[in-house]
């Protein structure tokens, strides 16, 4: 299920687990932040460590908008991504 957010220029991002875990299995996963409402598609990925919930939903629902704004303040594109298999949006 993804959330909604709005980063401080007014965009809205969806945000969602990736799928995808990184070496650390359990304690870290990566979320996605795909921009909504433009005429280009942008692709994030962020490195996340729920303190909460571990259920993955769960954790993403826990988070405050602010938190996930932080979070995709310090994302990488997803062309310098390995979770975005370092492809360019389209």
């Amino acid at each position: 299920m993804a959330r909604c957010i709005t980063d401080a220029e007014g965009g809205a991002w969806e945000v969602t687990y990736s799928g995808h875990r990184t070496q650390y299995d359990q304690d870290e996963l990566t979320l996605e932040f795909v921009r909504v409402g433009s005429g280009t598609r942008e692709r994030r990925f962020a490195r996340f460590s729920p303190r909460g919930a571990k259920a993955v939903e769960a954790a993403i629902e826990e988070m405050s908008d602010r938190a996930l704004g932080n979070l995709l303040d310090t994302a990488q594109p997803s062309w310098t991504s390995p979770d975005g298999a370092y492809s360019r949006s389209s």
